[in-house]
């Protein structure tokens, strides 16, 4: 290898060390960059004034003599050889300097790098003090301090929410305002301190006596206002004021006083009172001077008409409490006929209510204010270990075996506990669960499609049918209804008033007869109440009929007879 050569990799590798060593101390690569130009210009002096000369050197020895034994060119031979020699020494020293300078910038890089550390740490300390502050900020702004309840500026908020949500959904809002008569005097007699803790604690009764998705709020001084969302009857904001009222009355004390205090509560529904925040608050505020004005410790609604139902809602409620023990409560049957066999094969339980003094009260007022009150569960099963019980005994008594149908309402079937309790009732009836059937309407069952799903398959494991309520009503899809583990579908009777004689209606009821059928399900037709009805429904293939034309629903010994009679001849 020629000198030349020798030359140009030692370069390279002195050259490349330095790169290296800036790089694992590291310098950033500008600075990398700019502190090889350094290497690199020693290198090319290195070209241009030390291996020309030998290149010059080694031509001469070639042309004169192979080995040079000229003292002169000895001389400068070794005198390249020195400067070789101190070059390299140069070299070294630039490497020594080069590390310095690289600790150097490396230690003020990490200082730098702690001063910044130290400035994030104080950024982030700063930030959350003010998050914290912003988060204090907003509860003074929208919660009230004594009570931490909603104040008036979050309550508009909500409320205005609320009525754009039950616009949407064509639902019903109660807005209830709430003073605390003559609280004044105890303001007066206490003080601020003491009276405020007076304030708390009806605000925790208020909040004892409500559901979760109600909503209290405290406004100024003494008064508090509640929302009551997504209710089914305007009425429900009653029951729900009388309990405001009751727990209101509770004894309080303050040092080694006791007293009560009452409240007057003004009430005011959407839409029916009012389509906006501003026509809401004015008439719950009309409302409440009502009650005020009448003397306190009642409600009243903004308009009288409401007065005089929730008055009967009242009434009606109370006396609801008491009915199961009282015995005021009965199933009635109505049978279902099978067209093609002739026969009563099942019978549908229906509640009803004669109350002593109100006399016969209707399942359309007491079957929902059961529902909103939470009644439903305990009459739910009530009706249903009595339906199982009577099928039991008219089996052992040697009736022809019918299947005995029950409703379910919405807030029994989506119990976590519902299959439990229908297990629980058939296991203490001694009733096969072949002989049961629950219906369940059609909106039920798709307000929660998945979960509906799973507690249709967990009640039909314990092996009783399953039946669709007033089919067509809703907006079941096919897909849904072939997903569902049920056994029959009950066409809904709005559809069978026009069959025969509205096209429409007969289409619509041929389809899903057909349909049912396909998916091998079997039709029930509610409603019937004319023999041209049953004709139709039979050309139409419908399994089972149940209407007027059968019977009205009839009490248990009634229906007896009707067994009784159809064991032994065929109606058709």
């Amino acid at each position: 290898m020629k000198l030349r050569d020798k030359t140009v990799i030692i370069i390279a590798i002195i050259l490349v060390l330095c790169v290296l060593a800036a790089y694992f101390a590291g310098i950033p690569t500008s600075s990398i960059l700019a502190l090889s130009v350094l290497p690199l210009l020693t290198a090319a002096l290195l070209y241009a004034f030390v291996i020309r000369r030998i290149e010059q050197l080694n031509q001469a020895i070639e042309k004169f003599n192979p080995s040079p034994k000229s003292v002169g060119e000895k001389d400068e031979i070794l005198s390249i050889a020195s400067y070789l020699h101190s070059l390299e020494h140069d070299i070294q020293s630039y490497q020594v300097n080069f590390t310095k300078k690289v600790h150097e910038q490396t230690k003020e890089l990490e200082e730098r790098n702690n001063l910044l550390q130290q400035e994030i740490k104080e950024y982030e300390l700063e930030e959350r003090k003010l998050i914290r502050d912003r988060e204090c900020l907003t509860r003074i702004a929208r919660y009230d301090d004594l009570t931490a309840l909603p104040n008036r500026v979050f309550f508009n908020e909500i409320l205005v929410k609320s009525i754009s949500h039950a616009r949407r959904h064509q639902s019903i809002l109660a807005v209830l305002l709430i003073d605390l008569d003559k609280f004044k005097a105890i303001y007066d007699q206490y003080g601020e301190t003491r009276s405020g803790y007076v304030l708390k604690e009806i605000g925790r009764r208020f909040t004892s006596v409500l559901r979760s998705e109600d909503i209290l709020a405290k406004l100024d001084g003494d008064e508090f206002v509640v929302l009551l969302t997504d209710i089914k009857q305007s009425k429900f904001a009653s029951s729900v004021a009388e309990k405001l009222i009751q727990v209101c009355s509770h004894p309080l004390k303050i040092d080694d006083n006791e007293f009560s205090l009452t409240a007057s509560i003004g009430i005011a529904i959407y839409p029916s009172d009012g389509e906006s925040l501003e026509e809401i608050l004015q008439n719950v505020d009309d409302a409440l001077y009502k009650a005020k004005h009448a003397g306190g410790n009642i409600y009243q609604f903004f308009r009288y008409e409401m007065d005089v139902e929730a008055r009967e809602y009242i009434q009606i409620e109370s006396a609801l409490r008491n009915a199961m023990q009282n015995n005021e409560l009965s199933l009635y049957y109505q049978p279902k006929l099978h067209i093609r066999k002739g026969k009563i094969i099942g019978l549908e339980t229906l509640m009803r209510w004669d109350h002593p003094t109100l006399g016969i009260i209707s399942p359309s007022k007491f079957i929902p204010l059961a529902e909103e009150t939470g009644l439903i569960m305990k009459l739910g099963e009530w009706a249903l270990r009595k339906a199982c019980r009577t099928n039991k005994y008219w089996q052992d008594e040697g009736y022809e075996h019918v299947i005995v149908s029950v409703n379910l309402s919405p807030k029994q079937f989506y119990h976590p506990d519902i299959a439990k309790m229908i297990a629980n009732v058939l296991k203490s009836t001694g009733l096969n669960p072949s002989y049961l059937e629950l219906e369940i309407t059609e909106n039920t069952v798709m307000g929660n499609v998945e979960l509906a799903e799973k507690i249709l398959h967990d009640i039909k494991a314990i092996g009783v049918n399953l039946s669709i309520d007033h089919f067509g009503s809703g907006y079941t899809s096919i897909s849904h209804l072939k997903q569902f583990n049920i056994n029959t579908i009950k066409i809904d009777q709005s559809f069978i008033k026009g069959v025969p004689n509205n096209p429409n209606d007969s289409a619509i009821t041929s389809a899903m007869i057909a349909l049912a059928h396909n998916l091998g399900l079997e039709v029930v037709a509610e409603g019937v109440e004319t023999a041209e009805q049953v004709q139709q429904l039979s050309n139409y293939q419908c399994d089972m009929i149940q209407g007027y034309f059968l019977s009205h629903p009839v009490s248990a010994h009634k229906i007896i007879l009707q067994l009784r009679k159809l064991s032994e001849a065929v109606l058709l």
